[in-house]
Order: structure tokens, then C-alpha cells, then sequence
């Protein structure tokens, strides 16, 4: 991938995961007690402190979730390059976490 295309990869990533549509994806999850009762019954207690409540693996899942439902709600030919390139970014993320040891840890 050349260094044009891997910017353009972080900066709709960056967007993405901060979009409303994003923010309301999670919102949803974190108050989600019949699909989720452990993830929302911790992010309701962590947020009387302020905090989170959520793992990151939790959020990288959020991610990826959230774009494959805005890629399946396309009308138009799949970008298959594009996708690959977005679900890389996640994957890369996700062993960062993994490699210290915070993919598991709550976020704060």
C-alpha cells in the first residue's frame, strides 16, 4: 500500500470511529442488558465514576461491526481493496493492544 493510500485509510478511520453514527452504534451496545448484560452492566457502573467501562477489544469490535454494517447498506459495487485496507487497520490495532497486554483492560 502505497503512503498516500495508508493515510487516506487513517484518516477515514479517524473519522469513522468518532462519527455519530459511531458514537450511537456503541451507545446502543453499552445500554444493550438482553444482548450484552456484562458489558452494560459495567459500563453503567463505571460511569457513576466517570469512566468507561468498556475493553478495547470490545471497542475494535464496535468498529469493525459498525463498518461492515455501513458497507452492507451500500447500494453500489463493494470496494473490496478499501474494505481490506479498513479491516487491516483494525487488525493492526487489535495486536497492539494484544502486544501490551491492554486489549482485555477497561478502559478508564
Amino acid at each position: 500500500m502505497t503512503s498516500s493510500s495508508k493515510a487516506r485509510i487513517e484518516r477515514f478511520v479517524d473519522k469513522f470511529i468518532r462519527s455519530e453514527a459511531m458514537s450511537y452504534f456503541q451507545s446502543e451496545r453499552d445500554s444493550d442488558f438482553w444482548n450484552y448484560p456484562e458489558r452494560a452492566a459495567r459500563v453503567y457502573d463505571a460511569t457513576e465514576s466517570g469512566a468507561d467501562g468498556k475493553t478495547h477489544a470490545e471497542v475494535i469490535d464496535d468498529w469493525r461491526d459498525a463498518f461492515d454494517c455501513m458497507i452492507r447498506d451500500r447500494r453500489r459495487e463493494r470496494p473490496e481493496r478499501f474494505i481490506t485496507a479498513v479491516q487491516a487497520y483494525f487488525d493492526d490495532v487489535e495486536q497492539w493492544h494484544e502486544a501490551n497486554g491492554t486489549l482485555w483492560q477497561e478502559i478508564g
